[in-house]
């Protein structure tokens, strides 16, 4: 009799998981108890709710910037390069940079340059860029620029970081970026992993860690559908770019389906080339940021304004997961991640769930 009735379920379209049914939201791989307050949550919503996420190692596993970055180094794809000398979006050039003996941005960004033109010159003798790829001129390259990124990390304002990243794009149209973007979510989302490299120059002056791959969990896609279906608007506030964040997030197929609406990242001055400089009179979402972003350009079509639910996993993203008190659930994507985040995901506020992140990497 209990098999006819499991039978009958099935051919209704109800699959009962852990007491719930799978269309408030599938058991996948989350945490029990996060997965029960995401159910109570979702089976509770009020109308007209929204809930904000992070792109970058929430909604995603790794950086869509990054990766975009290190497609750049291992294609050799810079159109300014050397001409910007990988210093647009850098005000101060004269700041040391801690970890690589007392060079400047001003002293990196010369010498990448040359290095540069040197890879260029090899490309134009005829070598392939797989030959290119085994000299010791590129193996420092790479090393250097990735050590580069890694200081102006430490070095500069998030500001200053923020913008650099899709300064690098400078000297392409707004369509060649758009079409360099989608090459490279295509080729690190083929592989269906995240992992990490150490490059080192060959001399050994030079050590950084070159994150690849992008993966789209099946639990976000499951849990972004979920909202959907209650009603739930759904939006993402990113420090990456915008228009590469909604290359991603509004595909229905390898991302989310999102109307390109409802993505904020960063945005550049508007122009029919990559204008390395910020967009006046827009609320760039990092940091504090991504509150007024939220409380300006989202909120207003909602009531009440508070979101429903907030999910990040960085310091980048405290300030949007702490900023309003009658937050119902704060998402926490739980990386090892240090400092204030960590302080947050410890904490005994019962508002904050913390959901371990699975390495997927071999």
């Amino acid at each position: 009799m209990v098999q006819r009735i499991i039978i009958l379920l099935a051919e209704a379209g109800i699959v009962l998981s852990c007491g719930r049914p799978a269309t408030v939201l599938e058991r996948g791989g989350w945490d029990e108890a996060v997965y029960e307050r995401l159910c109570n949550l979702l089976e509770n919503a009020p109308e007209h709710a929204y809930a904000v996420f992070d792109c970058d190692n929430t909604s995603i596993r790794h950086d869509v910037s990054i990766c975009l970055m290190i497609y750049q180094i291992e294609n050799l794809r810079f159109a300014s390069a050397p001409a910007s000398r990988f210093l647009s979006g850098i005000e101060d050039t004269a700041i040391p940079l801690a970890g690589l003996g007392g060079m400047t941005a001003a002293d990196m960004g010369s010498a990448l340059a040359r290095e540069y033109e040197g890879l260029e010159s090899l490309l134009e003798e005829g070598l392939s860029l797989d030959t290119v790829r085994t000299t010791p001129l590129y193996l420092d390259f790479r090393a250097q620029f990735l050590a580069f990124y890694e200081a102006i990390a430490e070095e500069y304002d998030y500001g200053t970081f923020c913008l650099w990243m899709p300064a690098l794009l400078e000297g392409m149209t707004t369509e060649e970026a758009a079409a360099l973007g989608r090459e490279s979510l295509d080729y690190w989302l083929s592989f269906g992993k995240v992992w990490d490299e150490t490059w080192i120059s060959p001399d050994g002056t030079f050590q950084a860690t070159a994150e690849k791959g992008l993966v789209v969990p099946q639990d976000m896609k499951n849990l972004y559908r979920a909202l959907d279906r209650r009603g739930i608007d759904v939006y993402i506030c990113s420090a990456s770019a915008e228009w590469l964040v909604e290359l991603l997030a509004c595909d229905p197929d390898q991302g989310f389906g999102l109307p390109p609406e409802h993505v904020f990242g960063i945005r550049l001055a508007t122009g029919k080339q990559v204008i390395p400089r910020y967009r006046e009179g827009y609320v760039q979402p990092y940091m504090e940021g991504k509150v007024d972003c939220i409380r300006r350009l989202i909120a207003p079509g909602h009531s009440p304004g508070t979101p429903l639910l907030v999910g990040g996993d960085s310091q980048g993203d405290l300030a949007m997961l702490t900023e309003w008190p009658d937050l119902p659930v704060g998402l926490i994507m739980d990386r090892g991640q240090q400092g204030a985040i960590r302080e947050l995901a410890d904490s005994p506020d019962p508002r904050f769930l913390c959901q371990p992140v699975t390495p997927v990497q071999e």
